[in-house]
């Protein structure tokens, strides 16, 4: 027989993250006392303090507290699940979806998902949070999020993912490069050409990284955070860039023109893809949002860089 019940894991829940007995007891509804004794009766079920009282000043989770909160969230989530299943088997998709997304990704994705897949699901609350890719999975492998939009280089090791799109690099370089008639170029005829780098983590961590593995050892001259700003700058003729992400016309916000280039031979992917945790089994509503990604992916890839 299980000693505990799944009140006390909502409750701990609550006062684990309010960190307080009494701002808990609030938010749940209950009395000071009530919820008190039902932390005393939860600890003495699992056979271990779980939470530290301050006189005043609140609680701090234990060692063994900390784990079992991670266990516990994932407990009340998957029950909250069971009982959302329910609902959705007999009505419409419905209740909350979370889902984190790249920020690079963002300009391509979010807009479409709040069009097509918000539409179609009405009584789903989606809810979409922007940033970077393994910060992103750190907060969904705590409970926090359902399921991130990110690449396959940045993923986690604990988490399980679904390829929705290829996401193979291409050089970028201005209208009037030396370049800019070819359709195609091979990296070592770049070597003394000025970079200009998209200066998030995650792409300073892997896409160079991933140049210099390919024969190409970059002359980093500018960099910027802001994905269209590096588009500028390529477009002035101030350097070239590699990218993934592929808008739908080859021109700079100031109108210049921009000219896409195919990288000839080998060169590391890093794939579009939705991750999400391991040991749940995703949702129906997760589900629907994966279906949504990957039809979308391969009208995407059909569309050859037109975004849907």
């Amino acid at each position: 027989m299980i000693n505990y019940t799944l009140r006390q894991l909502q409750y701990f829940v609550a006062v684990a993250e309010l960190g307080s007995i009494s701002a808990a007891a609030k938010q749940c509804h209950i009395s000071q006392a009530a919820m008190s004794q039902s932390m005393d009766e939860l600890e003495r079920a699992v056979g271990s303090q779980l939470l530290v009282r301050r006189r005043a000043r609140g609680v701090v989770l234990t060692a063994v507290g900390t784990d079992f909160l991670l266990d516990s969230r994932a407990l009340v989530r998957h029950a909250e699940e069971v009982q959302d299943l329910i609902v959705e088997r007999q009505t419409k998709l419905s209740g909350p979806l979370v889902i984190g997304c790249y920020s690079s990704l963002a300009a391509f994705w979010i807009p479409v998902i709040c069009e097509r897949f918000t539409n179609v699901h009405p009584d789903l609350q989606v809810t979409l949070v922007e940033g970077d890719g393994a910060e992103l999975q750190e907060r969904m492998l705590k409970g926090h999020l359902d399921a991130v939009l990110t690449h396959t280089r940045h993923l986690l090791p604990q988490v399980s993912w679904r390829r929705v799109m290829s996401g193979r690099p291409y050089v970028l370089v201005g209208g009037n490069h030396r370049l800019a008639d070819r359709t195609s170029v091979a990296l070592d005829e770049l070597a003394d050409d000025d970079f200009v780098s998209l200066d998030i983590p995650t792409v300073r961590d892997n896409q160079l990284v991933n140049l210099r593995m390919s024969g190409l050892d970059p002359k980093v001259r500018w960099s910027s955070q802001s994905f269209e700003a590096v588009r500028g700058l390529v477009a002035r003729g101030l350097g070239y860039t590699v990218l993934v992400q592929r808008p739908p016309v080859n021109l700079s916000y100031d109108g210049l023109p921009l000219s896409v280039l195919e990288i000839e031979g080998e060169v590391g992917v890093s794939d579009i893809c939705v991750a999400y945790t391991a040991s749940e089994r995703p949702s129906l509503r997760l589900r629907a949002f994966l279906d949504f990604c990957e039809e979308t992916g391969a009208e995407k890839e059909r569309g050859a860089g037109r975004n849907p």
